[in-house]
């Protein structure tokens, strides 16, 4: 085998394993698999400050003591602690009274990066009077 050849076989040797290195980056990739050397993704940051929410409560669970909130971007949950904050018109209110329906406004927080706390909640009727609140002991 004269050089010629050999350098032409080790340059297709080079650019075939370089080329199966892309392909298994790109399936890798669409597979959702990070490449090496990038940092994962945080799912989402947390904040001891609070910030604000509104919505419209789609369901209430009893059990986990958290809301349910619809919206564009999905559907999103918060959690009610005893140290929150809930009232309607001003006045204190119990987690019980919050029907599913109910228009829901205030203040969360995420301490530990993963779970929406409510510090304070209002409930009533939507801005505007229109309102979609269901009195559904199944959603309670």
């Amino acid at each position: 085998m004269n050089k010629t050849n050999l350098s032409k076989m080790l340059g297709a040797a080079v650019v075939a394993g370089l080329l199966a290195t892309q392909v298994l980056a790109v399936r890798a990739h669409a597979a959702g698999a990070a490449e090496p050397g990038t940092p994962a993704p945080a799912a989402r940051k947390a904040t001891a400050h609070p910030y604000p929410f509104r919505g419209t409560i789609d369901a209430v669970d009893a059990a986990g003591r958290t809301l349910q909130l619809g919206g564009k971007k999905g559907d999103r949950t918060l959690h009610i602690t005893g140290e929150s904050v809930l009232e309607r018109d001003g006045k204190p209110l119990k987690f019980e009274e919050i029907l599913r329906g109910d228009y829901a406004k205030g203040l969360v927080t995420r301490p530990d990066g993963s779970r929406e706390i409510v510090v304070k909640a209002s409930f009533g009727g939507r801005p505007g009077g229109k309102t979609r609140r269901h009195d559904n002991a199944a959603n309670r």
